[in-house]
């Protein structure tokens, strides 16, 4: 028998429920992340488990706080913290190294240096903001950018939240002793303000954002408070021991339909974490409320079964370690999803490994007698907790780095990129013929453009989207601006600017957001937040006046032919009114299949090379005749650089020894800096003043 279950069954019921221990409830954290891996690994669905497992997190927070307030006990919220992390980072210090061990020895290069990443902000609490900023899709289909350290996310939102609510119950505290009301309603006054707000918020996010909302710490919160809510209702805190009745076995049961049923019945991805994912939370507060009914056929005398006990005391570990368990199997055996028989040892595997890390790491360190004594003997556990695992992943990120770092001081000569197609490019006499590719296999996936530093002074957005993604060149203070706007194809393309720019002494700006290609005015597939963003950068555009603007003036999404731009209609003219320069850059082409993953697969660069359809991406641009005629009222230049990505149409992997594409819709950053003498030829041809 588990030693959960030995200390319930050692302690009258009626004490149980008064210290707040609750067996049935134990059963349910491991129900919920039963539901977890079984959804990730058979049915590729949101299940509601982890925002139940949330959601009982902080039930437990509160209550153990507000018994302290009512007890008159110091809150100790830094004691708090010390405990809590020595319990919750030596298991993941172990599942990340082990992770990391697995994705070095299974997975290809590409995926190194975002595993360490993701590494280091899982250890630090912020792997969701990590992944927000990555662009992640929760929805997406398993390919090599999935992280392996997904699943922090959820750990990281709760660890957030496990440093942020003792400082609201210390606040509770103080303002409940000066107004002379109990700590309990100054409790339920300020968690009820934080659920309707966050509630409110996740709402709307998920409607405009939803990508970004899975991941968002504000969109999460009311998950937490309703749990903090729920431990201050008196229903659900003291349903103990009685006579069976039938309603409170019908309550359980019911809950637990409603939370097994939900990923069932509900193909909710797309809606979590909205209004959705009030479903498992209310079959949850179903179990909260039928409590331990003494019934035999109580869903009770289910949860507090061995399974579901077993399930609760390894329930943390199995969360950790399912998930990269299945994604390296499948990215390494090149499968889309697991099947019947790999699932089923997928699952069991995760089940040992789960109960070994609890038996031998989570439970000595939890129950480790020296280290609770004193919280700072606690600290000193989450302190080498965090040397061990920030020490080899920040190590190798170095490792990495110097390479790449290496290899860049020898780009002039050994890899030229797309300088190889002038027909007046002559190698240099010091090229070594087997030097490596860049970017650097390590390093490629995450080959994304980058300025020198952040939009400062009159350079600086008033608007936190637009200056969330506005990034910067070193120039003098009274250097010319050209400022770069789009979606992220964008952000890679500014890149060919950098080196005519900073030759001619002009500054280059860019504000990017991911997925909103700049079309003000215009309600894309993005929905409100690309327009309300993209009116804002208008906007800023208007207010700055810059020396020039590049924008792609068509759209190409790989799914049927390139069209003009709707900026075209309005923006372009009104810019062209003003007197500012447009350069107006043809969309860059996507890659029928993913470059990248097919030289990792084994190919060669003649197999990896793929055409380009010309009903959809034709030699001249669809815009053409329509830039002609707006140049012909004012300064509009045109760049495509087709030629120079895609050679005759054909879409190959390498050029000049630069890795043209990181993925099938993005080129890398290296290969189009390596395009700035192309662009400078055409911005010279269409008669750009510089």
């Amino acid at each position: 028998m588990s030693a959960a279950v030995e200390r319930h069954n050692a302690i009258p019921r009626s004490t149980a429920y008064a210290s707040g221990h609750r067996a049935e409830l134990h059963g349910l954290r491991g129900l919920a992340i039963g539901l977890v891996v079984l959804y990730h690994v058979f049915l590729d669905r949101v299940s509601g488990g982890v925002d139940v497992f949330l959601f009982l997190s902080a039930y437990f927070l509160t209550g153990s706080f507000v018994r302290r307030m009512e007890d008159g006990r110091p809150l100790a919220p830094v004691a708090y913290w010390a405990r809590t992390f020595k319990r919750l980072l030596p298991p993941a210090v172990v599942v990340i190294l082990g992770t990391l061990a697995a994705v070095k020895l299974f997975l290809p290069p590409s995926t190194w240096m975002p595993s360490l990443q993701d590494a280091v902000a899982s250890l630090l609490q912020v792997q969701n903001w990590q992944l927000i900023v990555r662009g992640t899709d929760y929805e997406a289909a398993a390919t090599l950018t999935t992280s392996p350290m997904q699943q922090f996310w959820s750990m990281s939102i709760q660890g957030q939240v496990f440093l942020l609510w003792p400082l609201l119950f210390v606040l509770c505290a103080a303002l409940a002793h000066v107004a002379g009301v109990a700590p309990r309603r100054m409790l339920l006054v300020l968690m009820s303000t934080i659920t309707l707000a966050s509630f409110a918020w996740s709402m709307v996010s998920t409607a405009t954002q939803q990508p970004i909302a899975y991941f968002d710490t504000t969109a999460r919160m009311w998950e937490f408070a309703a749990g903090s809510l729920l431990a201050l209702w008196p229903a659900a805190t003291s349903p103990g021991p009685g006579r069976a009745s039938f309603p409170r076995v019908l309550l359980g049961w019911t809950g637990l339909a409603v939370l097994i049923g939900t990923g069932i019945l509900l193909d909710a991805r797309s809606l979590f974490p909205g209004w959705v994912a009030l479903i498992p939370l209310l079959g949850a507060t179903g179990v909260f409320l039928s409590g331990s009914t003494g019934s035999r056929w109580g869903a009770d005398r289910l949860l507090t079964s061995r399974p579901f006990t077993l399930l609760g005391d390894i329930s943390y570990s199995l969360y950790l370690i399912h998930w990269p368990i299945l994604t390296v199997t499948l990215l390494a055996t090149g499968r889309e999803s697991a099947g019947p028989l790999l699932g089923a040892l997928i699952i069991a595997s995760s089940l040992v490994l789960a109960r070994l890390l609890t038996r031998w790491i989570d439970a000595p360190v939890r129950h480790w007698r020296w280290a609770n004594a004193a919280p700072m003997r606690s600290w000193a556990v989450v302190a080498l907790a965090l040397m061990m695992g920030l020490g080899p992943s920040l190590g190798a990120q170095v490792v990495l780095e110097r390479a790449e770092q290496e290899a860049q001081r020898r780009a002039v000569a050994d890899n030229p990129g797309a300088r190889v197609l002038d027909s007046d490019f002559v190698p240099h006499p010091d090229a070594d013929p087997n030097a490596a590719p860049l970017p650097t296999e390590e390093s490629l996936r995450g080959d994304w453009g980058m300025l020198d530093g952040p939009c400062e002074g009159n350079l600086e957005p008033q608007v936190d989207s637009v200056a969330e993604g506005c990034q910067s060149t070193d120039a003098p203070e009274n250097a010319k601006v050209i400022v770069a706007v789009g979606n992220s194809r964008m952000r890679q393309s500014a890149m060919s600017l950098i080196e005519p720019a900073e030759r001619k002494g002009w500054r280059l700006v860019l504000i990017h957001r991911n997925s909103c290609q700049f079309m003000p005015g215009v309600m894309t597939y993005k929905g409100q937040e690309c327009f309300d963003h993209n009116l804002a950068v208008m906007d800023y555009l208007r207010e700055l006046q810059p020396d020039a603007v590049a924008m792609n003036t068509t759209v190409y999404r790989g799914v049927g032919p390139e069209t003009p731009s709707p900026v075209l209609d309005e923006t372009v003219p009104e810019l062209v009114d003003a007197g500012i320069p447009v350069i107006a850059l043809r969309t860059p082409p996507r890659a029928a299949e993913d470059p990248v993953s097919c030289l990792e697969a084994g190919g060669n660069e003649m197999d990896c090379t793929t055409p380009l359809d010309p009903e959809h991406m034709p030699q001249v641009r669809p815009d053409a005749e329509r830039l002609a005629a707006l140049a012909a009222q004012g300064p509009v230049h045109q760049v495509d650089l087709l030629p120079v990505l895609c050679p005759e149409h054909e879409c190959r992997p390498r050029i000049g020894n630069v890795t043209v594409f990181m993925d099938k819709d993005h080129n890398t950053a290296t290969y189009l800096r390596s395009t700035g003498g192309e662009v400078a030829r055409q911005l010279g041809g269409s008669g750009f003043r510089w």
